[in-house]
């Protein structure tokens, strides 16, 4: 026994030093940004330990971060984790730009801190890897600055709840005109110019350019010091002062600097420490060829459409998302193509209306019957599923086809796939697509299966059963019951929880009867999104006998 006990300890040790540091500041303290991203790290926790800062340092809301004592936290973990020049340990560092440059996702689009203060932040950062040098593997996110086409100020500065509807067309008209140069597009931006306030015109172009200009100052003067970039355009549109930005931007990366193979530039936003992840573990491995990813899509006649909320058609952003990732799509045109020789197989659940629409309209039933073939490879490789039908929400019907059909379950086993559906097209893809490629290179870890069951009911909870189905129960009960805004709940939030967790606990214990849902809140007090817990409901029982 004696001896037993001995093997167990030096056996902890052991793998306590073998599990690699990942250290990880992420965008801000939402659960879609930050808990998403350390639910995902729980498939690989056998090898790596997902390390973040505690929430009383990091952003609230409007409030921002205390960005000292996150450069602090950073210096002081990679110490910990042994990651000197002395020794051969490696820590990996994702790192929002948003939240240690700026304060935050929110305070990167209202603070008036100057780009000579924000590049201060980035010299601390740069001067731990000049002193850690290869100890410290640095990956970096960058959010080109949304304009949001509604009159609303939640997440933006205060003039957005008047002007922020004519800030958005004349961006759109001042770019279109700057491109096709039409008249008319000219006319209609001078035309809206007369209804906005100088004064808020000249701060939203002085914030634009302070952001463009730091993120050009990282790629110009330090991309030398990350192991990978990544670029993300938040809410945008065919043309915008954003869509400007990245054309510029694109120039600056592939024909000046030439970092091309550094830089990742593509829709998105929320879901991009997720595929940091994925590409760190992939980098990681050193994998001799990167994982093939084939692409099915129901539906081809729309391949080439622009989801909402981005200015990229469908196909391409599958595209970068993947490479982004750290895999490559292999075209199914190729006359060599064989899905026997793939990795990853995506299967997209696009649209077959001329435009995406949002899943809370009235959802109707397609047919998914022809995808069941491409679930016969689901026992040798991993499936992915991307929701992408509707916006803001999962199609029910193809969830229930996923969960329900009895052809459907005889292919699929639940936690050998990935699926998300939620919020933008990239929000999705960057989702399920990380998710699929550690679910393939961790595949038979056992482990890695039973935490992804978990992850895999956080999406179906959240992407399909709350926001396509219960937050739209919820908002008719506030505006014709609590008369509570969307945006500011108040009047009873503990009922609220209780309502949407007794409808999530009910539909997961449907899907899986060894897992609980429990410990919902509303992170900054509005519908748009949640925060829950989904654990063992077996853990929680033994928990409750001891107790």
């Amino acid at each position: 026994m004696y001896l037993l006990q001995i093997y167990v300890l030096f056996s902890n040790i052991y793998l306590f030093h073998c599990l690699k540091s990942l250290l990880f500041i992420p965008l801000d303290e939402r659960f879609t940004t930050r808990n998403i991203v350390l639910n995902l790290g729980n498939l690989i926790k056998d090898d790596y330990e997902l390390i973040t800062p505690s929430l009383d340092i990091i952003s609230h809301w409007k409030s921002p971060a205390n960005i000292d004592a996150l450069q602090t936290w950073l210096n002081e973990e990679i110490i910990k984790s042994n990651c000197t020049n002395e020794n051969n340990n490696i820590c990996y560092s994702l790192i929002s730009s948003e939240l240690l440059f700026y304060g935050g996702l929110i305070h990167s689009r209202c603070s008036n801190d100057s780009v000579s203060i924000i590049q201060s932040r980035i010299e601390q950062l740069i001067n731990l890897k000049r002193k850690y040098s290869s100890s410290l593997k640095l990956y970096l996110s960058q959010i080109i600055m949304r304009i949001p086409a509604y009159d609303e100020d939640f997440e933006e500065p205060h003039y957005w709840a008047i002007y922020g509807r004519l800030i958005f067309e004349w961006s759109f008209y001042y770019d279109r005109y700057t491109v096709l140069h039409q008249q008319s597009d000219y006319d209609e931006m001078k035309e809206r110019e007369k209804k906005i306030p100088e004064s808020v015109l000249n701060e939203f172009l002085w914030r634009r350019q302070r952001n463009y200009n730091v993120t050009n100052l990282i790629l110009t003067e330090y991309s030398q010091y990350f192991e990978k970039i990544w670029i993300t355009l938040d809410d945008n549109a065919l043309y915008g002062l954003n869509k400007a930005e990245e054309r510029n931007l694109t120039d600056l990366i592939n024909n000046i600097l030439n970092i091309t193979d550094k830089v990742n530039l593509y829709p998105g936003a929320d879901e991009v420490s997720l595929t940091m992840l994925s590409k760190i573990v992939v980098d990681d491995l050193s994998l001799t060829n990167k994982l093939r990813f084939s692409i099915i899509y129901r539906n081809t006649s729309t391949v080439n459409f622009i989801p909402n909320y981005e200015g990229s058609p469908l196909n391409e952003s599958i595209v970068k998302q993947v490479n982004a990732a750290g895999g490559i799509v292999v075209s199914n045109n190729d006359p060599n193509f064989n899905l026997n020789n793939t990795d990853v197989i995506v299967i997209v659940n696009n649209w077959s209306t001329n435009a995406q629409q949002e899943a809370t309209q009235t959802q109707t039933c397609e047919n998914y019957t022809t995808l069941e073939q491409f679930l016969n490879y689901s026992s040798e490789k991993a499936i992915v599923l991307a929701d992408v039908r509707y916006s803001n929400g999962g199609d029910l019907c193809f969830v229930d086809w996923i969960l329900n059909n009895k052809t459907t379950q005889g292919l699929l086993k639940f936690g050998n796939y990935s699926y998300a559906g939620w919020n933008t097209n990239g929000n999705t893809l960057g989702t399920c697509i990380s998710n699929g490629m550690l679910l393939s290179l961790f595949q038979t870890n056992v482990n890695t299966i039973n935490q992804n069951k978990r992850f895999t009911l956080y999406r179906f909870a959240e992407d399909a059963k709350y926001q396509a189905s219960l937050r739209q129960s919820l908002y008719e009960y506030l505006t014709q019951v609590s008369y509570d805004p969307t945006d500011h709940l108040d009047v009873d939030i503990d009922f609220y929880s209780q309502f949407v967790q007794k409808g999530l606990r009910h539909y997961v214990q449907q899907i899986q009867k060894e897992w609980n849902l429990e410990s919902l809140y509303f992170p900054w007090n509005r519908t748009f999104e949640i925060g829950f817990s989904i654990n063992s409901a077996l853990q929680i029982s033994l928990d409750t006998y001891q107790h």
